[in-house]
């Protein structure tokens, strides 16, 4: 009886000791959260589209091809996607158009 005691003692001590180690962790979660890698993708294309017309802004013709170029390349960038479904994808490449 004295042994099953100390035993059932020894093993709830340490399961308390784990318990208290892993709850209070400071680990944060490394998985981020589906909307907002939706939205720095989505940062990022404005931030490429931006930076790819700023040299062109004097050039109206050249400005209008490399938008659409780089437009038709996001649109096939986030049509293979897993975060992005095809109405999503019309809503953020207006989106995207709009911010430039």
């Amino acid at each position: 009886m004295d042994s099953e005691l100390i035993y059932a003692s020894v093993g709830l001590t340490i399961f308390l000791g784990v318990a208290y180690i892993i709850f209070r962790s400071d680990l944060t979660p490394t998985v981020s959260d589906e909307d907002i890698t939706k939205k720095r993708i989505i940062d990022d294309y404005k931030k490429e589209l931006y930076e790819a017309l700023q040299p062109l802004k004097d050039d109206k013709d050249k400005r209008v091809s490399e938008k659409t170029r780089l437009l038709k390349k996001f649109s096939e960038e986030l049509h293979r996607n897993i975060f992005f479904d095809a109405i999503e994808i019309k809503e953020y490449l207006i989106e995207i158009a709009e911010s430039s």
